[in-house]
Formats: structure tokens, sequence, C-alpha cells
């Protein structure tokens, strides 16, 4: 049974140790533009700032910057100005050491040493144990989730009142364009990563502790469980939309709810999980070869541009080595090499 570490203090978020480590871990994406120049040029300044107006709970975010990003399909991402950026990773880094101890090991999404990779290697040692899965997806996930909800399960986790106000002034600034307020996680923020890990947590721990299933995965609002036969299945996943619906205000994709054999192949994170065998599915096949095709093309502009995008593309056949996939890389690059010989 692991420990779980007392929960830190909002003295942990508003001091200014925490604020420069948090600066400096927020800078990684940002060096050189959104704000973090100006931000940079004051630094002692913006810091000493922040801390006084967390600590006497003066501090109002910034409004997010809304724009659209087409990736599987259309979503509205919101970034926050590069001062609210700070706060959220000094925030995370108080808030993550608790629910570290607390996540089933079985969550992947944005976690350390888990992620997308490992979740596969898992399902595909399940696939090899169990000749039944089950695959559930929430109806608009980020969209749904409700702040009172969240708020409630991170008192409940022992917070302080300045750690939960600041969660609920962030909570309060997620906005999301065409959302009832107190409703909707915004993408692409880094408290909304761990807030949606957080909010299914409560799930995971019912499927787990008080089901019994051990044959159960998590990627953020994508769940895979494994059994021995159908009908259990079938109950599972009815416990899990009663769950969802009553608890949490959520619904599950009705459509996207599938119970099959092992044989026809565990549809998970873009892969295609057989026993024994993992294929890239359909459309991540598509996306491969046209993202490297357009590589391929970038890289004949300059001999600077090569440099970029030969690391692009080996970035790219990398995922890919999760799959069974030799087969499809050589094809592709074998099609693009004759492309550029006929060019």
């Amino acid at each position: 049974m692991r420990l779980v570490p007392t929960p830190p203090t909002f003295d942990d978020v508003w001091r200014f140790e925490s604020l420069l480590r948090a600066f400096q871990r927020a800078r990684r994406a940002k060096r050189g533009r959104g704000g973090e120049p100006a931000f940079y040029r004051d630094l002692e300044d913006n810091l000493l700032r922040l801390s006084a107006e967390l600590r006497g709970r003066t501090f109002r975010p910034d409004p997010y910057r809304f724009f659209t990003l087409w990736n599987k399909k259309e979503r509205l991402v919101s970034e926050a100005s590069f001062r609210d950026r700070v706060v959220h990773h000094a925030l995370v880094a108080a808030l993550e050491p608790t629910f570290e101890a607390r996540f089933i090991r079985h969550s992947y999404a944005c976690r350390k040493g888990k992620g997308q990779h490992v979740a596969v290697q898992e399902a595909r040692r399940l696939a090899g144990e169990f000749p039944y899965f089950l695959k559930m997806d929430v109806r608009h996930y980020f969209d749904c989730v409700s702040h009172d909800v969240l708020v409630g399960i991170l008192a409940d986790c022992g917070f302080d009142d300045g750690t939960l106000w600041l969660c609920r002034t962030l909570l309060a600034n997620a906005v999301v364009p065409g959302l009832d307020p107190g409703l909707g996680l915004p993408i692409g923020n880094l408290t909304s990563q761990i807030w949606a890990n957080v909010y299914l947590d409560t799930l995971d721990h019912h499927v787990r502790d008080e089901r019994g299933v051990g044959a159960y995965l998590r990627y953020m609002d994508d769940m895979l469980a494994f059994g021995h036969d159908k009908e259990s299945l079938w109950l599972l996943a009815a416990d899990v939309s009663r769950f969802c619906r009553e608890r949490l205000g959520l619904e599950l994709k009705v459509k996207a709810t599938v119970v099959a054999p092992v044989l026809e192949g565990v549809p998970w994170l873009g892969f295609r999980v057989f026993p024994g065998l993992v294929r890239v599915d359909g459309a991540g096949r598509r996306r491969f070869q046209k993202k490297l095709g357009a590589s391929w093309r970038r890289a004949a502009v300059s001999p600077v541009t090569e440099d970029a995008e030969v690391s692009r593309g080996a970035s790219m056949c990398g995922h890919l080595f999760q799959a069974d996939s030799c087969a499809l890389r050589r094809a592709t690059l074998w099609r693009l090499d004759m492309r550029a010989r006929r060019a």
C-alpha cells in the first residue's frame, strides 16, 4: 500500500523560490516568445509582485487567448499568459506529489514514466491474457467537467484554504466559449491536464477497489478493460456509465462503448492491439504518411531545413516503433524516395 504524502500548504505555491522554479519550467516551451522575454527582463520584480498577489489573494488571471487546432478533430485551444503559466506550474508542482501517490498504476496520461507508449504495451500484454475487451470513452470530456465537483474532490484530499482558493480562482477564469460558466476545462493548460486526471481518478478507484477489476487501463478519458466473458464486461460498462452520470455529471459515448473479442483487435490510442501484435490503425497510417511526406518536401528546400526535418522524421518513425510497423515505415520511405528521384 502506497503512503499518501501530507498535502502541501499554500506557502509552497506563493514563496519566491517556488515561483522561480516554476518560471524555469514555464520558459522551457516559451523561451523567446509568448511574453517570456518581457517577463524575464524584470524577473525579480515580476516574481516578487506575483508572490505578493498570491499571498494576499489579490491575484487575478489574465484572459485566455483562443485558437483552433486540428488533430483528428477540431479543438479549441486556450493559451494562458506567460505570467499565469508560471502560477500554473507552481500550483501543479504543489499538487502533483499528492495525486501521484493516489493515482492507480494504470492511469497513463500526462504522468512521468507513463504515457501513450507504456499504455499500448500494457494493453498488448493484457490482450494475450484475456479473450474479451471493453472499450469506453467519455462524451465531450473536457467540456463537461464540473468545477464544483472538481473543487469538492480537491477539498476531500486535504488541501488548505489557500490552495483551494487558487484552484477556484483559476477555474473561475476558465470560461471556454460556448460553454456554461462552471463547466469545462480549457484545453492546452498544465492545470487542466492534472485536473482532468484527478476528476476521473475517483472512477479509477471505484472500478479497481469497489468493483475489483484489475485489468483496467485509462488514458485521460479513454478507458479499456479486459475480461473472461462478455456479460461481466457489459455489466461493468453499465456500472461505469451510472457512476459517471450520477457522481461526475459525465456521459459515455454510446457508439464508442464496445465489447468484443481481442482477436478482432483492440482499438487503443491510435493503434490496433492483437494478442502478440500491434498495428497502426488506418487513421494513424494516413496521418504518418501525410506528415512524413510534408517533412520530406520541406527537407528538400535547403540544408538548414533538412537538418531540422531529419530529427522530426525520426521522431515520427520512433512513435511507430511501438507497433509492428517495419513494413509500413519502409514502404512509406521507399515511395518518398522514388518520388524524389523522379522529380
